[in-house]
């Protein structure tokens, strides 16, 4: 019994998640765009992770993204709302194609959300781990795409960490840092034209992820 009064009471009570759902809206949703920079990393499932990469991302209300990365391919990937495009300078490529709903939920699109919505959608629990933060873990109620989505979020709302971890297992998680608030971007940062001679595929679902 002592030893159950101690656990309840060693840490400071989490947020209820719905204030804090709120709060991340108003954070991404609240300026024309967003900017922050980003360190993404992959580990397939029974695997570590796979080198990191690293680069900028710009969010724009109501479901628009730009990952830029770094390094010499030229790796940009966009999705305008509809269509998702990754281009890579190195391969002289361009896929594009129309993301299904369960690759939509593995891109960081619901910082845009209802909380509401949200909270229709998932099972959504918070606990404190410290550090002034709160960690929410989203469930899907009716099971599907992805098996759970893990922040890490500061009181103002701020996202700091991002894991999704898909139905096979796969886990990509992003961290981010440096986030800015900036003008609107143009409708061509995300409905992505490549250079001349560039080859563009038609990708099928499951071919452009970040």
């Amino acid at each position: 019994m002592l030893i159950a009064l101690a656990a309840a009471f060693s840490g400071a009570a989490a947020p209820p998640p719905e204030p804090l759902l709120a709060a991340i809206r108003k954070t991404y949703s609240g300026s024309p765009s967003v900017r922050v920079t980003f360190v993404q990393q992959y580990a397939p499932a029974g695997f570590g992770d796979t080198t990191p990469e690293t680069g900028r991302l710009v969010l724009q209300a109501p479901s628009s993204l730009r990952f830029e990365y770094d390094g010499s391919e030229g790796k940009v990937f966009t999705f305008d709302g509809k269509a998702a495009r990754q281009y890579v300078a190195a391969d002289r490529q361009m896929v594009v194609k129309n993301l299904t709903q369960a690759e939509r939920a593995r891109l960081p699109l619901l910082f845009f959300e209802e909380p509401r919505e949200l909270l229709a959608r998932y099972e959504v629990a918070a606990t404190d781990p410290g550090g002034g933060l709160t960690e929410l873990t989203l469930v899907p109620r009716s099971g599907g795409e992805p098996r759970k989505a893990t922040l890490l979020v500061a009181e103002s709302g701020e996202v700091k960490k991002l894991v999704i971890l898909d139905a096979a297992g796969n886990r990509t998680s992003f961290t981010f840092t440096n986030r800015e608030a900036g003008k609107k971007r143009p409708v061509s940062d995300f409905e992505l034209a490549p250079p001349h001679g560039t080859k563009v595929v038609q990708g099928e679902p499951g071919g452009a992820n970040p």
